[in-house]
């Protein structure tokens, strides 16, 4: 980059308060100049001066336009433009996720001059009405609004609002994959289902055992002094020891929980999955990555049919670059062939036994349930690896995969608003 050049060239904008030749505003305006190449593969046309126009609207709170007056007859074009940007009926929906955000800004501003360019119409010559110029941009920002919405859902999974998972440096970095990823329609379709998913509601109580320096969790009688209720100190004497020798006194029951371990999550590809259910199943994984990502678990993701798939393993703290490729794998994934719900768990299974996943204490898997099971070889494995099975069935049933699982949940069927409805039966 060489801001001499630029510098020597006197940058000329059309927003107050914006010196355009200091070194820190053109480094930021050739930054998303750089960003726009790799994203459309080929240099942008419109000047820096657009550029940094276009992100500074949408980065500050109340951009002021010069006067008029002050503008130059080749940048009259130009204030029409961020006027009318301004202006937009879409303006306010994007800068709610683009203020004082200079990631999403930048982004954005990538978008809004993509889609301006990639209309073809020169507007710089004169040769639009307001009218026209009006309905092109209001085109651009409709599209950029959408593709803004599906990176700060693919953000929100990335980061899964836990500050400090990722940092910024690797989101500059990798903000292009982000911006392709928004704009693909197998990702766009599992993002739209996403929001309407509480994997909280896919709920499993903590592994605990006994530990006396553990946190009070109920009462019980024993003798261990340690433990012991001090209303037990009021007794008379000859009834505390008689008590104590009994082992009746009362005393606090303390216990600890296990840490939890990485998450296993199957997913179900076969060809009765195909389709609706098999989107579902996707947005319900990446739901659970979110909440691994949350709870600090490593995520570990296999797609099955006949056969088990590639086993994907995401660290506690990932990189964008390995979430991004995980939620592009998922989408491009499509439903076919037959299936092996027996052969996908005893796989998860001796995936724990052999080491290549550790410390794993839930298997979650995600099905329509059309198969038979072992259900006794189920659950020896699932015994040895000391693991347990969690079930997540998409608009179906199974009783075997039922009596095998630890826990079993059941989307019985999709509302009219789209929502999915998981419920655990007993």
């Amino acid at each position: 980059m060489d801001t001499r050049v630029l510098i020597k060239d006197k940058v000329v904008g059309v927003l107050k308060g914006i010196d355009y030749n200091d070194p820190l505003v053109i480094y930021r305006g050739n930054k998303i100049r750089r960003l726009a190449k790799l994203v459309n593969e080929f240099e942008p046309k419109k000047p820096i001066s657009y550029i940094l126009d276009t992100y500074y609207s949408l980065y500050l709170p109340f951009p002021i336009l010069k006067p008029i007056e002050e503008i130059p007859f080749e940048k009259k074009a130009q204030y029409m433009f961020i006027k009318t940007l301004l202006s937009s009926s879409f303006i306010y929906e994007i800068k709610s996720k683009t203020l004082l955000d200079s990631f999403m800004s930048s982004l954005a501003t990538v978008r809004i001059i993509s889609e301006i360019e990639e209309q073809e119409i020169s507007f710089d010559k004169g040769e639009l009405s307001e009218d026209e110029l009006r309905n092109m941009v209001e085109k651009a920002m409709n599209n950029v609004a959408r593709d803004i919405e599906n990176v700060r859902k693919l953000r929100r999974i990335i980061e899964s609002d836990e500050p400090g998972t990722v940092s910024m440096v690797q989101l500059e970095e990798y903000g292009p994959e982000l911006l392709k990823l928004a704009r693909d329609l197998d990702v766009k379709k599992i993002l739209d289902l996403i929001s309407s998913i509480k994997p909280w509601e896919i709920r499993v109580s903590e592994k605990r055992y006994r530990f006396k320096h553990g946190e009070i969790h109920g009462y019980e009688l024993g003798n261990e002094l340690e433990r012991i209720v001090p209303s037990n100190l009021a007794l008379p004497s000859e009834l505390f020891y008689l008590r104590f020798l009994e082992k009746k006194l009362l005393l606090y029951q303390k216990m600890i929980s296990e840490s939890k371990g990485a998450l296993y999550v199957l997913v179900d590809k076969s060809g009765s999955m195909d389709g609706l259910k098999m989107t579902w199943a996707k947005a319900v994984a990446l739901s659970l990555y979110m909440k691994a990502l949350k709870e600090k678990r490593k995520f570990c993701f296999r797609f099955f049919d006949s056969i088990p798939y590639e086993l994907r393993i995401i660290g506690k703290q990932p990189k964008v670059t390995d979430v991004s490729l995980f939620i592009n794998y998922i989408a491009k994934m499509k439903g076919s062939g037959g299936t092996d719900i027996s052969r996908a768990i005893l796989t998860a299974c001796n995936d724990i036994r052999m080491g290549k996943v550790r410390e794993v204490s839930d298997i979650v898997l995600i099905t329509d349930g059309v198969d038979k099971i072992n259900e006794n070889l189920i659950k020896t494995h699932l015994k040895k690896s000391n693991a347990r099975l969690i079930t997540v069935m998409i608009m179906g049933d199974n009783k075997s995969l039922k009596n095998a699982s630890f826990k079993y949940f059941a989307v019985a069927s999709l509302s009219s608003k789209n929502i999915l409805k998981i419920i655990e039966i007993d």
